[in-house]
């Protein structure tokens, strides 16, 4: 069983998309609205100015479906939105009663994987101002001392992601760094870039770059440290997740990826105890993101032979993912531990 959750990366994306996308290198994580539609896949965003910087106060963002109705959450701080839950289909993402700019409208299709498998979808909504409105000044420490020859190619880099070309858009964040050495953004943002693309070396040299010009950001520590995991570093990983997890005590991301990192490791006892604070942290917003906690957990509670535990948290991880090619398997194993 452990050897089959080795191959997760279950909020990865998820992850990326609200910390590291061309966003504050301090950006908060944001919880998301579990819609209720009875699927797995996930739309993440970021709301962006006119200027290209994420915008720095709660919008309203509806979810649209022509079969499920709609769904409304508020952005974070720093322009970030979570719509989860979501089963295939066409969706409609939109910013339309905001006083200070024009609708902006943009539509979403998820497609079913074959294996019914869950999947990520990020996205931006850029705004533009209505006629007549004030422009806000624009005050972002992050960029205060960035030059603006930097900050072209980092807002075009923007454009890259926002259209996919992943490649592209590393070609803009190098310009930038080096019209700018001390980018840190740029850099967190590089590494995550990298990540799409798989290259999980790259990603992790460019989150320390990041972190070697500011040590407190919490974006690339994060990256950081999935990375670390993913590149099957566990004990690194846990040292990095440690940190995380100090910066940001109720950071629900950081206690699974320390959990993970433990339970690979086999600190059993240490990596219980923060599956199950991941997994309250992240409340019902998170739980179809951490539903591998429980898979997780039930392992965890297998090696303490608590047979009633390994399969309270099987039955809860069917419930997250009964899709999952294994379920039979498992079902069958509830019942044996039941007995």
């Amino acid at each position: 069983m452990i050897s089959r959750f080795r191959n997760k990366r279950v909020c990865l994306l998820v992850i990326l998309t609200v910390v590291g996308l061309f966003g504050s290198a301090s950006a908060q994580r944001v919880d998301g609205v579990n819609t209720g539609f009875g699927g797995g896949n996930t739309i993440t965003g970021t709301v962006l100015m006119p200027t290209g910087e994420r915008v720095d106060r709660h919008m309203s963002v509806r979810l649209s479906s022509m079969t499920k109705g709609d769904r409304m959450m508020a952005t974070d701080d720093s322009g970030s939105f979570a719509f989860l839950g979501l089963p295939g289909g066409d969706y409609m993402v939109a910013i339309d009663k905001d006083k200070d700019f024009e609708p902006v409208r943009q539509t979403v299709t998820i497609s079913q994987t074959p294996n019914g498998g869950a999947l990520s979808y990020p996205m931006f909504l850029r705004l533009k101002f209505k006629a007549g409105a004030v422009p806000p000044p624009v005050v972002n420490p992050e960029f205060a001392n960035v030059p603006p020859a930097a900050m072209v190619f980092y807002k075009k880099a923007v454009e890259l992601a926002k259209a996919g070309d992943r490649k592209g858009a590393i070609e803009q964040l190098d310009l930038a760094t080096k019209e700018h050495p001390k980018f840190a953004a740029a850099y967190n943002d590089m590494g995550v870039q990298y990540l799409q693309l798989k290259d999980l070396a790259k990603a992790d040299d460019a989150f320390k770059s990041a972190l070697n010009i500011d040590g407190t950001s919490f974006a690339p520590l994060l990256n950081h440290g999935m990375t670390l995991f993913d590149m099957k570093n566990y004990a690194e990983s846990e040292r990095v997740c440690r940190d995380v997890v100090k910066a940001q005590e109720k950071s629900a991301v950081g206690h699974y990826f320390l959990g993970q990192s433990l339970a690979y490791q086999g600190k059993f006892a240490e990596s219980q105890k923060e599956l199950v604070t991941a997994i309250t942290l992240g409340g019902n917003a998170m739980a179809d993101t951490l539903k591998e906690a429980h898979r997780l957990l039930a392992i965890v509670y297998s090696t303490q032979g608590n047979k009633k535990q390994q399969a309270a948290e099987l039955e809860i991880y069917l419930k997250l993912a009964p899709n999952t090619p294994d379920a039979e398997q498992l079902r069958q194993l509830i019942l044996k531990l039941k007995e």
